[in-house]
C-alpha cells in the first residue's frame, strides 16, 4: 500500500512542489496549518501603509485608493477563523459515531464556510465515507467544525447503485 499521493519524484521536482505539500517528501500528506495565512494579512497591511506614507511624502503619485484596498484586504485575511483544533488524523475518530454504516475507504478535505459574523470563514472538515464492502454499497458525506468537532449539517447517506 502506498502512503500518500502517487506522484513520481521527477514530476514533483519539475513542478517545484514545496516540501510541506509534497506527499513524497515524508510519509502521509498533512494539510498545512491555515494560521500561516495570517502572515500574508500582515504583509498586505504593512505594504499598504508603507506605500501610502512613501507616496504621500514624495508627492509623486496618489495611491490612497489602492493602499486602502490593500489594507482592507489584509484585515479581511486576519479576520478569517483559522482555528483548526481537530487535526486531520483525528477526524475519523470524531465522526465514527455519526456514520450509519461501517467505515471503509474515506476522503477528507478542509473547506471553509462563509458565516455572517466578525469571523468571515469557518474551517470545516468535509469527509466522504464508504462502507467496508468491496465494491462499496453505501456512501456518506459528513461535515464537522474543525475547531470543536461538532456536526455542521445532517449526515447525507446514499446507496451506491451498480457498484
Amino acid at each position: 500500500m502506498i502512503d500518500g499521493i502517487d506522484i513520481s519524484k521527477d514530476d514533483a521536482e519539475k513542478q517545484v512542489v514545496p516540501e510541506d505539500l509534497n506527499s513524497l517528501a515524508v510519509g502521509s500528506y498533512i494539510i498545512p496549518n491555515p494560521k500561516r495565512r495570517n502572515l500574508y494579512g500582515f504583509v498586505l497591511i504593512v505594504t499598504g501603509v508603507l506605500s501610502q506614507i512613501v507616496f504621500s511624502l514624495t508627492g509623486w503619485l496618489s495611491v490612497s485608493s489602492g493602499s486602502s484596498l490593500i489594507v482592507m484586504f489584509g484585515l479581511f485575511i486576519l479576520l478569517i477563523d483559522n482555528s483548526v483544533n481537530i487535526k486531520q488524523n483525528e477526524v475519523i475518530k470524531n465522526i465514527e459515531n455519526n456514520v450509519p454504516h461501517s467505515i471503509g475507504y474515506y476522503s477528507i478535505a478542509l473547506t471553509f464556510e462563509f458565516i455572517n459574523s466578525y469571523k468571515f470563514l469557518k474551517p470545516i472538515w468535509t469527509v466522504i465515507v464508504y462502507d467496508h464492502k468491496n465494491p462499496p454499497t453505501k456512501k456518506s458525506i459528513i461535515e464537522i467544525d474543525a475547531a470543536n468537532g461538532d456536526l455542521v449539517s445532517e449526515v447525507y447517506t446514499e446507496s451506491i447503485q451498480n457498484a
